[in-house]
């Protein structure tokens, strides 16, 4: 049964940090978990995150299998009792432990092994909270390898910690070598813990001193599911990994063509096949291709960075590949439907309409240009009449060049533009051309 219990922020914090630092030996609601970490087949099953919204927003919404994040409309308590019903309709349980506020609610869940959290917390805009679920695995951290004769200080369904006599160093080497034998790889480190992942399940172990211990190492074990779980391949010097972005980076020894060769093998053992036989480069980058029987995408781009191959292996599932897909083709309509009417307009340019200067003849004709001739002498005073009337209709009149032979102009009016020159040597009549760009096209009015 949901039971709210309205306290202020900072007793939640203080109630959190509680569960989290001072339940020794004890684990909140622990449903047991059989077998190995989940695939991500086998936590979409239980649970897919990605599909159903648990309650209605009008915001954007971000998710994968493992996890959803938006923001909806209401106080906190509000919010949490609504996922709280539809958790509740999809079988899940909630454990004891939740800490719910108008302002500040988590809580934990569990279905068939797998541990839900919870939080919800305020966004800084009025009567806006976000939510943030997400599947931390199915795995029980008890059963963990660990080192010998370590105490346990706390464990709840996600986390939980260790106080050992080993120096920090020598604690993480431990834990690394004992959970690389029970099957756990090696998937990248921060400054203060490192990853290991099973199938989807990524776990975090942090070696620090543990403050008021008499000098003691606290392990601290947590977990979370991935929505993705691309392979890596040996030889890897760094590993990030997002899975909101579902992107997997990191940099790697081998050069371009034997990182290629490796990583292109360990895709195709797990059942991806690439589209092409060799990388395509775009700007600066590699790229290599790869589908699965789902249909699901994974984009291998990787170059040379300081004598190192640095990698981007970025997953798509179906419905991103379709979105994507949509969003190309609906780009690719709209480009189309800009060119052909851009096409029609440069066939059919919007007329510019000219008056005919006192005196001319009209001797040539085109779309963006017309050239006439007036009587021998005449040429600049005509001009200048015609560039008169023109600014007094608003155009913008510019001087390259004006003598009594030769003159060169420029007008402007909003995006129109027209060229005018005159050559007039005195001996033979003047020629007048008015010119414009292809964008337009040149009308006489009669």
């Amino acid at each position: 049964m949901w039971k709210p219990e309205i306290v202020n922020v900072m007793g939640n914090v203080i109630l959190c940090l509680l569960l989290t630092f001072s339940i020794s030996g004890r684990v909140l609601g622990q449903e047991n978990s059989t077998g190995k970490p989940a695939t991500v087949s086998e936590a979409r099953a239980v649970f897919d995150l990605s599909e159903q919204l648990l309650v209605k927003t009008g915001g954007e919404f971000q998710s994968g299998v493992a996890y959803q994040s938006f923001n909806a409309e209401g106080n906190a308590t509000d919010i949490a009792k609504r996922i709280h019903e539809e958790l509740t309709k999809r079988g899940l349980k909630q454990l004891e432990g939740a800490s719910f506020t108008d302002v500040y609610c988590s809580a934990f869940y569990q279905k068939s092994g797998f541990t839900f959290s919870l939080m919800i917390m305020p966004t800084g805009s009025p009567n806006t909270v976000m939510v943030t679920l997400m599947n931390q695995g199915n795995v029980d951290l008890r059963t963990l390898p660990k080192p010998a004769d370590i105490k346990e200080l706390y464990a709840q369904p996600a986390s939980a910690m260790y106080l050992s006599d080993l120096p920090v160093d020598e604690a993480k080497q431990e834990c690394r070598h004992l959970l690389e034998r029970d099957g756990w790889q090696w998937f990248g480190d921060t400054t203060v813990s490192f990853f290991m992942r099973q199938n989807a399940v990524r776990l975090q172990v942090m070696c620090s001193s543990a403050p008021a211990q008499q000098g003691k190492t606290a392990i601290q074990f947590s977990t979370e599911l991935m929505s993705s779980a691309l392979p890596t391949i040996p030889d890897l010097v760094r590993v990030g990994y997002s899975d909101k972005t579902m992107r997997l980076d990191g940099d790697s020894k081998l050069t371009l063509d034997q990182f290629a060769t490796d990583y292109r093998k360990a895709l195709e053992s797990a059942g991806w096949k690439p589209t092409t036989e060799q990388p395509v480069k775009i700007d600066f980058r590699e790229h290599l291709i790869f589908r699965n029987k789902a249909e699901e995408l994974a984009d291998l781009s990787f170059s040379t960075v300081d004598s190192l191959t640095r990698f981007d292996l970025k997953f798509m599932t179906v419905a991103q590949v379709e979105k994507e897909n949509r969003r190309a083709e609906a780009m690719a309509v709209e480009a189309k439907q800009k060119q052909d009417a851009e096409r029609a307009r440069m066939e059919n340019p919007p007329s510019i309409a000219i008056d005919k200067p006192n005196s001319a003849s009209l001797a040539k004709a085109t779309k963006q240009s017309l050239e006439w001739t007036v009587p021998s002498g005449t040429a600049q005073a005509v001009v200048a009449k015609w560039l008169q009337t023109q600014k007094a209709t608003g155009w913008k009149i510019e001087s390259t060049v004006e003598t009594r032979e030769f003159g060169e102009f420029t007008l402007t009016n909003g995006e129109q533009t027209l060229r005018l020159s005159f050559v007039d040597p005195g001996f033979v009549p003047g020629e007048i051309t008015i010119g414009t760009s292809k964008k337009f096209q040149l009308q006489v009015n009669q």
